[in-house]
C-alpha cells in the first residue's frame, strides 16, 4: 500500500479494536454525492479541520461524531505511517491511521448524517482467505474487478480494505510486486489458453521523457504485452472473479475486448492490448 512519510496528512481515521471479541469497529457510510467514499464500509473518521491540533485529535473527534463512541489518548496502542486514498475525481489524500484498544465492543450510536450503521467485524474474517476474493462493486463499473471480502450484504473493499490487509501483514513486504506480476502472467496465460496468440511478451512502457505512460499518479511503473485476437471479456472477468481460497494479489483487474489492465499491489501496472 502506498505510503508518504514527507507530506502532512489532511486526514485521519480509527482502527478501534475490541479485545474481548477481537473485532475491529467498522461504519457503512451514509451516500452523498458530495462523498468520494459513499456507502462504503469505513473507519471512523474524516478531514482534519483547522481545530484539530493533531491528526490524532481528527481521529478521536470522528470516532466521538461519527460513532459516539469517546477515547483519549491514552487508548491509542500504535500510529500507522500516513497512507494514500485514492478518489475516483479530485486530489489524492494522505490520511493518518491511528490504532486503539479497548476492553470490549463498546455501543454505538451513529450520525445519520455520517453513517448508515456501526457493526463490530471480527477480524477472523479477515484472516480466513476463503472469504477474500475479486469481484465488482457497487458504484463502478462492471468491467473491473477489485479485491474485497463481503460483511452484512456489502463489499468491504477499496481504502478500508487495502489499510486492513497492510496492517494484518497479509501479504509479505518484499513480495508486493512479484504477487502482481504473478496475476499478471495468470491473466495473459488465460488468454492464451483461450486461443489467442501472443505477439510480444512483457516490455516496459514509457513517454519520450522516460516518464511511465499512465495517467494515474499513483502509478510507478508500467510492463505492457500484446496478443492478437479479441480478448474473451466475460470469460475472463467469470475466471478471475471465483472463489480461490487465496487473498487477492492485486488492486485492480480491468478487463475489455481490446485491453486488460492489472495494477499490483504495489501500484505497478501490467497491460496487456490486443491488436
Amino acid at each position: 500500500m502506498s505510503t508518504v512519510q514527507s507530506a502532512e496528512p489532511q486526514a485521519a481515521v480509527a482502527i478501534v479494536r475490541a479485545r474481548d471479541t477481537d473485532s475491529i469497529l467498522l461504519i457503512r457510510r451514509t451516500e452523498r454525492p458530495d462523498d468520494p467514499w459513499s456507502g462504503h464500509w469505513s473507519y471512523p473518521g474524516g478531514r482534519r479541520e483547522s481545530f484539530d491540533a493533531t491528526p490524532l485529535q481528527t481521529a478521536l473527534r470522528e470516532l466521538h461524531e461519527e460513532c459516539g463512541v469517546e477515547l483519549f489518548p491514552a487508548s491509542l496502542e500504535r500510529t500507522l505511517e500516513p497512507v494514500v486514498a485514492r478518489r475516483r475525481r479530485g486530489p489524492f489524500m494522505l490520511v493518518a491511521p491511528f490504532i486503539f484498544h479497548v476492553d470490549e465492543a463498546l455501543p454505538t450510536t451513529v450520525d445519520p448524517e455520517e453513517a448508515v450503521e456501526a457493526v463490530w467485524m471480527p477480524l477472523s474474517e479477515w484472516q480466513d482467505a476463503t472469504r477474500h476474493r475479486l469481484r465488482p462493486v457497487p458504484n463502478m463499473p462492471e468491467n473491473c474487478l477489485f479485491p474485497a471480502v463481503d460483511w452484512c450484504a456489502h463489499p468491504v473493499w477499496g481504502f478500508t480494505y487495502r489499510l486492513t490487509t497492510d496492517w494484518l501483514g497479509l501479504f509479505a513486504a518484499g513480495s508486493l510486486e512479484a504477487a502482481g506480476a504473478g496475476v499478471a502472467r495468470q491473466v495473459l496465460d488465460f488468454l492464451l489458453a483461450s486461443g489467442l496468440r501472443l505477439k510480444s511478451g512483457w516490455q516496459p512502457v514509457a513517454t519520450h521523457s522516460g516518464a511511465n505512460q499512465s495517467a494515474d499518479p499513483m502509478i510507478q511503473t508500467t510492463r505492457a504485452a500484446v496478443v492478437e485476437g479479441v480478448i474473451p471479456a466475460s470469460e475472463v472477468l467469470a475466471h478471475f472473479s471465483r472463489p480461490v481460497q487465496a487473498y487477492p494479489a492485486v488492486n485492480l483487474i480491468e478487463v475489455r475486448p481490446e485491453l486488460v489492465r492489472v495494477i499490483g499491489l504495489g501500484f505497478e501496472e501490467y497491460l496487456i492490448r490486443a491488436e
